[in-house]
């Protein structure tokens, strides 16, 4: 197979488990990695997306220099990205971090689902680790671009990580699909469509924002109007309310913003919920994987051991 000048060398890798399909139809498989020691080797995450055929160098250079800036990222809170790759059939994989546990989105349902919310210790513990991700990348000159629920993940010992770093600009280049049934029936995206826009850090934050509103208030639909924010935290404790306001319209645009959300976050923390210790933040976060209905995904990234599962998920698809 040849390779395009746009690659990344990929880590050798043996399959594990095919995932089933994700948000923006990509195949995802688990796998595991052939280069690294007894001691450090887990599995990985192999993500393969169909690129729009034919398109120009220019066009696909932003999602080359996204991942190529992304490669680099090492933090605690961030899914590594091990290596990328686009072949002569136009055929993006990326292969990054196993992360254990179960996205923000399947969490949300969960909780949603007993008609519950998660506690406000809970969203300022995922919102502060988040932002320290982003205040990370940002240090780096690395825009995330697309921070949304079902790209964080949150663990059984309060692990929370951050995933798809630099793959933002790969939206408008995918093959569209135009039926769940046929995936192979793709149409090409929209002209204008193919060139995103840049996003400045500040807008990580905003994103970052969004997510958090949603979690606390239990409303998928976030207001962008300052009148609609105040409104929907309305039942907010005034400490979350304040921040979350800040960080949906009053935050600060430089390159820190992502610092002072962090900050802001642990401060709320200290001083109005000083019953929610971070052992209570843990208990919280350890429950939620381990019930209540899961995407395929999460059934088998956050299995015990990857290697007993005992159902296929091929033909699913991934919610989260």
């Amino acid at each position: 197979m040849s390779v395009l000048p746009f690659a990344s060398r990929l880590p050798a890798f043996a399959p594990l488990h095919p995932l089933g399909r994700g948000p923006l139809g990509e195949w995802v498989s688990l796998v595991w990695p052939l280069e690294q020691g007894p001691v450090e080797a887990r599995p990985l995450v192999v993500k393969t997306f169909l690129l729009a055929s034919g398109l120009a160098p220019e066009t696909r250079r932003p999602l080359e220099e996204a991942l190529t800036l992304a490669v680099p990222l090492r933090h605690p809170g961030i899914a590594r990205l091990h290596g990328f790759q686009v072949d002569a059939r136009d055929t993006l994989t990326v292969v990054s971090d196993y992360v254990p546990g179960c996205s923000l989105a399947t969490a949300r349902r969960r909780v949603m689902g007993r008609g519950a919310r998660p506690s406000e210790a809970f969203v300022c513990h995922v919102g502060a680790e988040v932002a320290g991700a982003l205040q990370a990348a940002h240090g780096a000159r690395v825009v995330h671009g697309d921070v949304r629920s079902h790209r964080i993940r949150v663990g059984p010992r309060g692990e929370v990580t951050l995933t798809d770093f630099g793959l933002r600009p790969a939206r408008p280049l995918l093959r569209r699909f135009t039926s769940p049934s046929r995936p192979d029936v793709v149409e090409l995206p929209v002209r204008e469509d193919a060139v995103g826009s840049p996003v400045e850090a500040r807008e990580d934050v905003r994103a970052l924002g969004r997510v958090l509103l949603e979690l606390a208030v239990g409303n998928a639909v976030v207001p962008e109007d300052a009148a609609g924010v105040d409104a929907a935290l309305g039942d907010v404790s005034p400490a979350l309310r304040d921040v979350l306001r800040g960080a949906l319209l009053d935050a600060p645009r430089e390159t820190d913003s992502a610092a002072w959300l962090q900050a802001a976050l642990h401060d709320c923390m200290a001083r109005g919920m000083t019953c929610h210790g971070q052992e209570a933040v843990v208990r919280e976060l350890a429950a939620l994987p381990g019930a209540g209905p899961l995407s395929p995904v999460d059934v088998y990234v956050g299995a015990a051991s990857v290697m007993t599962a005992s159902a296929s998920v091929r033909e699913r698809t991934l919610r989260s």
